[in-house]
């Protein structure tokens, strides 16, 4: 497993985790304890997720160029 699949990993298991976070929020209300969990959690998964990001972008950087040039080849000189 490579660490872009562990980022996505992670972002999914915190989104399903703040979901339901939210959820006990919007039924009970959070107390002081809870409410820092919660804020920590959130912060924790806003940076996942621009890690994930920066990580993805430098993958697309280095991708070779050769699936791009090698699309189309036309003979020069051959009629048709």
């Amino acid at each position: 497993m490579g660490y872009t699949e562990v980022l996505e990993r992670k972002s999914e298991i915190l989104k399903k985790t703040m979901e339901n976070w939210i959820l006990k929020e919007n039924r009970d209300g959070l107390n002081r304890q809870e409410a820092h969990i919660y804020r920590n959690m959130l912060k924790e998964l806003h940076q996942n997720e621009q890690e994930l990001n920066t990580v993805r972008g430098e993958e697309v950087v280095k991708q070779p160029e050769s699936a791009e040039s090698s699309t189309e080849r036309v003979l020069v000189g051959t009629t048709v």
